[in-house]
């Protein structure tokens, strides 16, 4: 199995692997690689990006030059009749920014592409885990799948051993009718593992658009578990994650809207030359005009405080954010050493014991020694055994994905 950090630096560095063909086991980085290969989410997300560059270019553009014509003096009275006495001026304009406004834009504009490119690297890093989550729920469902199967084949022998012993006349009728029910359950047990399996296979191929899974079965042991990791390892990776970066993001951000409205205390100045034809007297001129608006000042000094008060709450929430995620973390790391205790539990002190059991108790039925409530107990205590080694495996593989996802730093790319 592979850790999902391990997984994205595996496709950061391009080792896809071949993709799986028909009959052959599929693996956790081939599951993931055709995720992040076809799902429409992270097409969605590039485009995002694309837009946004645009955006950055548009603010990056000065403020366009404005070609303007008027007429004056005409169809009036008098020898404003007519158009004798017309005045006909022709003028090409422009605004002219100051105190860095264009600049400012340009400056937010990169930190709009910066919070798209951040959240398709959240977008993709969300995929991965999804797709190592439903890799894991089908490794489990082949396990499950495959315990069903031992517990009826166990069932089947039991029923035969039981059959002979009520025909020779040491055990009642009623054992055989019990086991015969235990067989029932068991077979019923074997259905549902594989309609869950089949479940399972069709929703880890729906992360790469495929109707039908295109595979036969996914590659993998489940009970080889990843070693814990270091908890001061995880921790000193938290500032890498895209959502905490996405909301440093927000800081930066308001601090360049903070800039921009210091900018604009320093009012633009919109400025004009033409050619004016006064029709009167035959005769032409040139025409020139600035205008500068008032009170910009005051209205900066709103906006450079609204901005301040952005900035502030950003920075605030960032902090909640980092101290939240670090209680999450610390939660989810004891939960994943007590879910890795317990399957070492039943992996080495009693599964072992519960197999022995059985065996004991298989010999003692058929000695005559152990009664049919026992066999049937160790029977049953060893299969819930077996069931619940397969639920702390996966809690473990669970938990240890949604803690790379927490600390995994970016780079998690698309093949």
């Amino acid at each position: 199995m592979f850790s999902l950090r391990c997984l994205c630096l595996l496709l950061l560095a391009g080792g896809f692997g071949a993709p799986a063909v028909a009959g052959e086991a599929l693996s956790l980085p081939q599951a993931v690689a055709r995720a992040l290969a076809h799902n429409p989410a992270i097409r969605a997300g590039d485009r995002t990006i694309v837009a946004a560059e645009r955006q950055a270019d548009l603010a990056g553009l000065a403020p366009p030059w404005v070609v303007g014509a008027e007429v004056e003096n005409v169809g009036g009275s008098g020898s404003l009749a007519g158009v004798q006495a017309a005045e006909t001026t022709l003028r090409l304009g422009r605004v002219l920014e100051r105190g860095g406004k264009r600049d400012a834009r340009v400056a937010a504009g990169a930190i709009d592409v910066e919070r798209s490119r951040i959240a398709l690297e959240q977008t993709r890093l969300e995929l991965a885990t999804e797709a190592a989550r439903r890799f894991v729920e089908v490794l489990a469902d082949q396990a499950r799948t495959t315990v069903a199967a031992q517990d009826l084949a166990l069932a089947h022998e039991l029923t035969a051993t039981v059959r002979r012993w009520v025909q020779a006349g040491r055990s009642p009728e009623s054992d055989l009718d019990l086991m015969q029910i235990a067989e029932a359950q068991a077979d019923i047990e074997v259905e549902h593992t594989s309609h869950e399996l089949a479940g399972a296979r069709v929703s880890l191929a729906a992360l790469w658009n495929a109707v039908e899974p295109d595979f036969d079965t996914v590659a993998g042991n489940l009970f080889e578990l990843p070693a814990v990791p270091a908890y001061d390892a995880l921790v000193s990776r938290l500032p890498d994650n895209p959502a905490l970066r996405g909301l440093a993001l927000d800081t930066r951000a308001a601090q360049a809207r903070e800039r921009l409205a210091v900018a604009s205390a320093r009012p633009d100045v919109s400025m004009y030359v033409g050619v004016r034809r006064l029709s009167a007297f035959n005769d032409t001129a040139l025409v020139a005009g600035i205008s500068l608006p008032l009170g910009s000042a005051g209205r900066s000094a709103l906006s450079v405080a609204q901005s301040v008060a952005e900035t502030e709450a950003a920075d605030a929430r960032a902090q909640a954010q980092q101290i939240d995620v670090r209680q999450r973390l610390f939660t989810a790391y004891q939960e994943l050493v007590h879910a890795r205790t317990a399957f070492e539990a039943y992996r080495d002190r009693m599964i072992p014991k519960a197999e022995a059991a059985l065996a004991l108790t298989r010999k003692g039925f058929e000695a005559g020694r152990f009664s049919f409530v026992a066999l049937s107990q160790a029977r049953r205590t060893l299969l819930e055994l077996r069931k619940a080694q397969i639920d702390a495996a996966v809690r473990y593989l669970t938990l240890l994905t949604d803690i790379e996802r927490m600390t995994v730093a970016a780079g998690v790319s698309s093949p």
